[in-house]
């Protein structure tokens, strides 16, 4: 026997025998399938609203091919935009609120914004599946177009919910809520004059309606309309330099309140910490006009007209002063004299972000809309239209522009109509009211909504004294309207004012 002979024989033996433990330790595991568990979400949106104190109801379906007893459940609640309790140094933890599969209970949390999540766990495999949703949990009253009425002298609010508005519900779950500010507070109102509105945001917690009033005004809780306060001088930091007297107001971008009191400008900078009024009367030789205009950019807070000077006046990103636009004498109209004779009769945003302005000469008694560029690093005159073909223009007139499209609406008694300035500069009538009288019309605003410069808000009031809410929407390139003449929304006094509590 050879050598070579001999290797060979040892290593086939040694093959044969490690083939056989490979076997044999195969033979030492037990191999099994996992069952399968899934959670079924078809048709459940990924962002639901739910009511405080009303039962919810989420209709997940959990397959699973295994004996149903080995699994359990775990609905947890958190929110968005956890807070610091600073007593116990902690931030809010996720709360254990239902131990089934559909979830289905009574809804206790406070209106805000969380995250609904599904934990189902397989005890005897060890393995868990998730499932997440955003939850708005809103009272009744939380969102809606809030509408403020007077009848017979006293002014009270109510508040429209409309699929119109708000897309998470169907025409069927429409309803009104008459007499609400009355009916929660069993108090009276009877000087009433505009609503004011401060949507939450993560760098305040001064999210409020407002309810103003000719001689100061009453802050309202969000959710419930309970009175927070009515105390409007101790809104300032100087109360006793205040003659109350609320005119406009606006949110800007930084955030920061600005209001108009008694023609001055006074600013609430959300920004600084240390600041939890409105300061001090902005320094400036002005009166400001009842109008604050929205601004996009980062250049100017807002601008105001000052109806002392006839002038267009910046207010800093900062809200530091009441400032000046240099003399544009040259172009369309000078944004720093308009004209001894001119008074504003309304000033809004409009279409490409400008600034829409109606005068009135009291002198020729003219109208002239003036088209301003503020959103730009150099303000300018647009453009100047003489509006002597507008039919029906009045002093009593009201105007809407939209900020989609070159749209405008004006009121004229019973007529509404559009001014088409971007074409042929005239207006004219595109609906009667028959047997009502126009009392008010608004454009809606509300970034990033479907309806964003797309629906006209229009009040009218009938000869019996009542007061409707039309909720007009239109093509935001044509001006016409498509929808809402034909369901109006009834039972209110004389309408003063709208705003939307979203």
């Amino acid at each position: 026997m050879t050598r070579i002979y001999i290797l060979r024989m040892i290593f086939l033996v040694t093959a044969v025998l490690g083939l056989g433990s490979c076997y044999d330790d195969k033979g030492n595991y037990d191999y099994k399938e996992l069952t399968s568990l899934q959670i079924d979400t078809m048709g459940i949106a990924s962002e639901q609203t739910a009511y405080q104190f009303e039962n919810f109801k989420v209709p997940v379906s959990v397959k699973y091919a295994g004996d149903a007893g080995n699994l359990s459940y775990e609905w947890k609640i958190y929110p968005q935009e956890p807070k610091k309790d600073d007593d116990v140094a902690k931030y809010d933890s996720a709360v254990v609120l239902y131990t089934k599969p559909v979830f289905d209970t009574v809804i206790y949390e406070l209106p805000g914004k969380y995250y609904l999540a599904l934990t189902v766990t397989d005890h005897s495999q060890d393995i868990k599946e998730y499932f997440t949703m955003k939850l708005n949990v809103e009272t009744q009253l939380s969102r809606g177009l809030c509408v403020m009425d007077e009848n017979n002298g006293i002014y009270d609010l109510h508040l429209i919910k409309t699929a119109k508005l708000l897309p998470e519900i169907t025409a069927a779950d429409e309803h009104v809520y008459y007499h609400v500010y009355s009916g929660v507070n069993d108090l009276e109102v009877t000087n009433g004059k505009f609503l004011g509105f401060v949507a939450a945001s993560s760098f305040t917690t001064n999210y409020s309606l407002y309810f103003y009033t000719e001689t100061g005004g009453i802050q309202l809780d969000l959710n419930t309309f309970d009175m927070v306060s009515n105390d409007y001088a101790s809104w300032f930091s100087f109360p006793m330099s205040i003659t109350p007297a609320p005119e406009a107001l606006t949110v800007t971008s930084r955030p920061m309140e600005v209001i108009i009191n008694k023609g001055l400008v006074h600013v609430w900078d959300h920004m600084s910490m240390s600041e939890t009024t409105y300061g001090d009367r902005l320094s400036g030789d002005y009166e400001a006009a009842p109008y604050l205009l929205k601004m996009t950019g980062t250049k100017f807070a807002t601008v105001i007209f000052d109806t002392k000077n006839k002038r267009f006046a910046p207010i800093d990103v900062f809200g530091s002063n009441v400032g000046q636009f240099e003399s544009t004498a040259g172009a369309e109209f000078d944004l720093n004299d308009v004209g001894a004779n001119k008074e504003l009769l309304f000033m809004e945003n409009g279409f490409n972000a400008y600034t829409y302005a109606v005068f009135h000469d009291t002198g020729t008694g003219e109208y002239s809309l003036y088209v301003a560029d503020f959103e730009g690093d150099t303000p300018t005159p647009i453009k100047k239209y003489a509006m002597d073909g507008c039919t029906g223009l009045n002093e009593d007139s009201r105007f809407a522009f939209s900020n989609q499209g070159n749209v405008c609406f004006y009121s004229s008694g019973s007529d509404l109509c559009q001014y088409k300035y971007a074409s042929t500069n005239t207006g004219a009538s595109v609906h009667t009211f028959t047997g009502e009288t126009i009392s008010g019309i608004k454009m809606f605003r509300s970034a990033g909504h479907a309806q964003d410069g797309r629906l006209l808000i229009v009040y009218t009031l009938t000869g019996s004294g009542e007061g409707k809410v039309y909720l007009l929407e239109f093509n935001d390139l044509t001006g016409v309207i498509v929808s809402g003449l034909d369901k109006p929304y009834t039972g209110f006094g004389r309408i003063i004012d709208t705003v939307f509590k979203e």
